[in-house]
């Protein structure tokens, strides 16, 4: 999960952002064995799985946002568009 967080954020991570990671990780495990827990009939503490659950998601937001800022927009159509004609006259000129 860590490894899987840190692709998506990308860029160079700062030692915060590594921390979140491993935080946010260690959160969703946690949650997600309650989860099966509650599924196979186990007792667990719903309080603990919502606040397990609420902690991870506000992390995983937190470093969403920080990957989308780090990630370059797509092109837009009109970039596209250009990107090609300028193709095109490229190769007309050879």
């Amino acid at each position: 999960m860590v490894r899987a967080y840190e692709a998506e954020v990308g860029g160079s991570l700062t030692e915060v952002d590594r921390g979140l990671i491993r935080q946010a990780a260690a959160l969703t495990f946690k949650a997600e064995k309650l989860q099966s827990d509650l599924v196979n009939g186990t007792p667990v503490d719903g309080d603990q799985l919502i606040r397990l659950t609420g902690t991870a998601k506000r992390i995983l937001s937190a470093l969403g946002e920080k990957a989308s800022k780090r990630k370059s927009p797509a092109p837009t159509l009109q970039d596209h568009l250009a990107r090609r004609a300028a193709e095109r006259a490229e190769a007309a000129a050879e």
